[in-house]
């Protein structure tokens, strides 16, 4: 079973229903008011993150089956500084290489151009008991706007 099944299996359950909406409303929130042509949500296909975007280029990627652009998340197909919006939900935690998608991340992030990062706390008591159970999904998130200058 993948960590995207296993998440999507905890979204389903009552905590994560919430959780979900919660996000959903931050996301919706968060990207209103981002302006640019191109935006870029990696992972989780099944949630559309990007539907309150006014941008008029979105595509949902990753390596999942249900992704418009499937693609290695390590080494992204896209030219350096061509998009102005990147969003990793729950991606750097349930990754191998998060390190390496980062750097993917700033290499296609045109100047200016915001990443939005959500994700368990790992210092949280939901984030704890996590990675004593091999990071299984847990309801203590945070998200964060970062911009690139």
């Amino acid at each position: 079973m993948s960590t995207t099944n296993t998440l999507n299996d905890w979204f389903a359950t009552p905590p994560g229903k919430y959780l979900l909406e919660c996000e959903q409303a931050l996301f919706d929130h968060s990207v209103t008011d981002i302006f640019g042509f191109n935006a870029l949500q990696l992972g989780l296909a099944e949630h559309d993150f990007l539907r309150a975007s006014r941008m008029p280029l979105r595509a949902i990627v990753g390596n999942e089956t249900e992704v418009q652009v499937r693609l290695d998340m390590d080494e992204l197909p896209f030219e350096c500084s061509s998009l102005d919006l990147v969003l990793l939900p729950h991606v750097l935690e349930f990754n191998a290489h998060p390190h390496q998608i980062l750097r993917e991340v700033e290499r296609v992030l045109r100047p200016e151009g915001n990443v939005i990062i959500s994700g368990f706390n790992p210092r949280s008591l939901w984030g704890l008991g996590a990675f004593w159970v091999r990071r299984r999904t847990s309801p203590g998130v945070e998200i964060l706007l970062l911009c690139r200058d």
